[in-house]
């Protein structure tokens, strides 16, 4: 039971569209707390707020919807209330500011999670915000302006724009019934035409682009259309320039790879698009840009001391135009920004790789959970045979030749492997301590670049990941990193994925592992027994029955031991059949009858069994997908208990005649 396609996760940045620093957020968060202990609830007032027909008034409740969305006690309280359903319609409301203000707090409570996304659909915000993108779109005049004095900012109205989609961005990751209200609203080729970041500014192209490469995946209702404007995306897919460039390339080629007949007709040019960005090493950026946040706070220093001094003679206008400068980017805000830019590109071009390393759905699975077996088929203990069509990783390649052939010009498993390791110590404790963004970008990068490494694992031959030694290299360092790392579930369980997908190609290379001791394999057993998360434990468990297949007799004993043990006092039902199939597959080339007699094997087998089959009809219907598997598990494992009994009474005669 091996192989995995896991599907992609992205993560949304959540902003703060009213410009307040985190200091001001949590007093107003404060405020609101003692509004309610005297009986005045912030909700109350933003609904009155929103229901004013002053302009201020909308503004101000809308600001303080958008303060809100910082905590979850009040994400609860007003996903408790028809605030949204009211706020929603101002979204076509004529004043750009407010339009603008609604469009930034829908999108800040947006990025709370999926069940804050369906509640938002749910609340109908999906008719208004596709109104106001459809009134954009066809307005063939509306082209965004920037001011050159205040750092390139966008007008309001492109900001308006800006929001909108990043708002629907967000509902369409979160919910299919998003994506079937998008393709009926007929705006994707409006939304193609906005890539052109040297008209709509990269902000912009960037946001559409996110938005497109969610809607367009898994969605054939869209592909025709990607298909007459291949021309548009290719000219992006050779685009050079900083990482916000190097972001919306690697995003155009993932929008090209969504459309499977696209993805076969430019999978080498997608390939080659996304190697530049790879070789970039993240960890020297992030270094980078450790200690600027200090150096911009030195530097405006001054700066705030004069404008201190000349507040009381400023005119209105010139208080607004300082206010204005002062929500401006700071130099290390767009250090920060371009870095993470970095960052999202070299995981989306990891989750494309995936993508394109994924053959097809017939062979592969697509499903949250499922993996489906290697040995997903019925074996005959006695002749040793399979009626199934097992197969072999070792076989060779499972992906065209073209795409062969870019993974190893281009050196691609070497700079997957090099964005999959874990941050500098120093680093990470840095950025624990400057910008927890940025980390979580980074540890989604790492686990991105692993899951794809596992793939690549799964459809190239040993010889194409670059040979059997440098296999087992990735194996035991990747040991190394999991036993003396922190202990992270999301990180541990694409690391010993990988690790037994790499095992399963070196079951034929004994000598590798001839200095292997029980110290060594001790890490692994207690790997399992610390270990609370099922997935987990059942790579670990997979790979001991590797293990079996490589090592003396004297460590076969203790995995055998080990795995029966565990077994019996294991309850999850998939993880007991994937120990149970590691541990047939032990047997496969010896039959190990000394440790049949001495552990008593047939007889604790045959009780194993029994429990086993209990345990599966106990939860069949948690299994879904995978009982298929555990049911040929279950088959197998009769036959198997049978055929070590005969095997075990033969040596026992056998060695009583001699």
């Amino acid at each position: 039971m091996g192989k995995t396609r896991k599907n992609k996760t992205r993560f949304a940045l959540k902003v703060n569209p009213i410009g307040l620093e985190a200091s001001e957020v949590d007093d107003f968060l404060n405020a609101c707390d003692e509004y309610e202990t005297s009986g005045v609830g912030p909700i109350e007032s933003i609904r009155d707020q929103l229901q004013n027909v002053n302009i201020e008034e909308k503004l101000n409740g809308l600001q303080s919807l958008a303060v809100l969305t910082a905590s979850k006690d009040k994400v609860t309280a007003i996903c408790q209330s028809d605030v949204v359903r009211i706020a929603a319609p101002l979204l076509c409301e004529k004043d750009d500011s407010v339009r603008n203000a609604a469009a930034g707090a829908l999108r800040n409570l947006s990025v709370n999670g999926t069940e804050v996304c369906d509640f938002l659909v749910e609340q109908d915000v999906l008719t208004p915000l596709l109104a106001l993108l459809s009134e954009y779109a066809q307005n063939n005049d509306w082209k965004p302006s920037f001011d050159a004095n205040m750092c390139n900012q966008m007008d309001l109205k492109s900001d308006v724009f800006l929001q909108a989609i990043n708002l629907l961005w967000n509902l369409c990751e979160s919910t299919s019934i998003a994506v079937e209200t998008f393709n009926q609203s007929k705006l994707l080729e409006s939304f193609i035409r906005c890539l052109d970041f040297n008209v709509y500014g990269i902000e912009i192209a960037i946001s559409v682009a996110q938005c497109l490469l969610v809607v367009t995946e898994n969605n054939p209702k869209t592909w025709h259309i990607l298909n007459q404007y291949v021309a548009n995306f290719l000219c992006l897919l050779s685009l050079n320039g900083d990482f916000g460039h190097a972001y919306l390339r690697t995003m155009a080629a993932g929008i090209l790879g969504n459309a499977p007949a696209l993805a076969a007709s430019y999978a080498g040019t997608i390939l080659q698009a996304l190697t530049e960005v790879l070789d970039t090493n993240h960890q020297t950026a992030l270094t980078g840009i450790i200690g600027l946040s200090n150096e911009d706070s030195k530097k405006d220093a001054p700066e705030l001391e004069i404008k201190m001094d000349t507040q009381d003679d400023e005119t209105e206008e010139a208080a607004a135009n300082r206010r204005r400068r002062q929500e401006l980017p700071t130099e290390s805000d767009i250090a920060v920004r371009d870095v993470g830019y970095l960052l999202d590109a070299q995981r989306v071009a990891a989750e494309i790789i995936t993508n394109l390393c994924s053959p097809d759905d017939e062979e592969w699975s697509d499903m949250d959970d499922d993996e489906i077996s290697e040995n997903e088929s019925i074996v005959d203990y006695e002749s040793k045979q399979s009626n199934g069509s097992s197969t072999n990783i070792n076989e060779g390649d499972k992906l065209p030749t073209e795409v062969t052939e870019a993974i190893k010009s281009l050196a691609l498993v070497e700079k997957m492997w090099q964005r999959s390791q874990p941050l500098d110590n120093t680093l990470s404790q840095s950025l624990m301590e400057s910008n927890i963004g940025l980390l979580m970008k980074a540890k989604n990068l790492r686990i991105s670049s692993l899951l794809c490494l596992q793939n690549l694992c799964n459809c190239l031959s040993a010889e194409d990941l670059g040979g059997h030694n440098a296999i087992y290299n990735v194996w035991v360092e990747l040991g190394q990193q999991v036993f003396k790392g922190p202990k992270d579930p999301t990180v541990l369980e694409p690391s010993t994925s990988l690790m037994r997908s790499s095992l399963e190609h070196l079951k034929t290379k004994k000598e590798l592992f001839n200095q292997m001791t029980q110290n060594d394999l001790e890490l692994i057993l207690d790997g399992v027994k610390n270990c609370s998360m099922p997935e987990i434990r059942a790579n670990w468990l997979r790979m001991l029955g590797t293990l079996g297949c490589l090592l003396d007799e004297t460590l076969v004993r203790v995995i055998i031991s080990f795995i029966v043990e565990t077994c019996a006092n294991e309850e999850d039902v998939w993880t007991i059949s994937e120990a149970l199939d590691a541990l047939m597959d032990m047997f496969s080339d010896n039959d190990w009858h000394q440790i049949l007699i001495d552990l008593s094997l047939p007889l604790v087998m045959k009780d194993l069994e029994k429990k086993f089959k209990t345990k599966v009809r106990s939860q069949r219907r948690e299994l879904k997908d995978r009982y298929p598997a555990v049911q040929t598990v279950v088959t197998n494992l009769s036959r198997f208990t049978k055929y070590i009994d005969k095997e075990a009474v033969d040596y026992a005669n056998r060695t009583r005649s001699t």
